[in-house]
């Protein structure tokens, strides 16, 4: 025989059998109930890559290896025990934000009761006004009171006022006047 017709006949054999195995397929899943036309989108593509790593791999066609299903439910214990972890450390995180919020409304009231008093005990600007104006002319009419007052010397020597006043107060007595 020559090449194209083994190689005919070998591709003749490889058609035989996919076509078998695909028969003895058909066959599980109408045993099993599923009817591979009727399955959603994502099932289709689950079977798809399935059976591209099982060409890729070099799987047995026959039956998948036992280890094989293992590691994968294995990898979906792990993610799932991830997805449960990360839920209790974002249940977590958002415990300590709600405490967090609590915390800052409670400021947020103390800080606005604090304003309110603040509010109720500070005087308007029209009272300030009016006050500033009073202190003003009471301020002008003791400053002409100060100028009318009889001028002062700066330098007052007190040893001498008290010296002075002794003098007076011994004259006094001395003349026999008591007060």
């Amino acid at each position: 025989m020559d090449k194209d017709t083994s190689r005919r006949v070998t591709v003749s054999k490889t058609l035989d059998e996919v076509r078998a195995m695909n028969a003895r397929n058909d066959k599980l899943l109408k045993d099993f109930g599923i009817d591979p036309f009727t399955l959603a989108d994502p099932a289709q593509e689950l079977l798809e890559q399935y059976a591209q790593i099982r060409h890729h791999t070099g799987l047995s066609t026959e039956r998948p290896e036992l280890s094989c299903l293992k590691e994968l439910l294995y990898q979906r214990e792990t993610k799932r025990l991830e997805g449960k972890l990360q839920a209790i450390t974002l249940r977590s995180d958002i415990d300590s934000l709600r405490l967090r919020c609590a915390s800052a409304t409670k400021d947020v009231a103390r800080l606005e009761c604090f304003l309110a008093e603040a509010h109720g005990q500070a005087t308007s600007t029209e009272a300030f006004e009016k006050k500033k104006a009073s202190l003003e002319q009471h301020h002008e009419i003791m400053k002409k009171k100060i100028e009318k007052m009889p001028n002062i010397p700066d330098d007052i020597k007190l040893d001498e006022l008290i010296a002075n006043i002794r003098r007076i107060e011994e004259e006094d007595t001395g003349r026999g006047g008591s007060k």
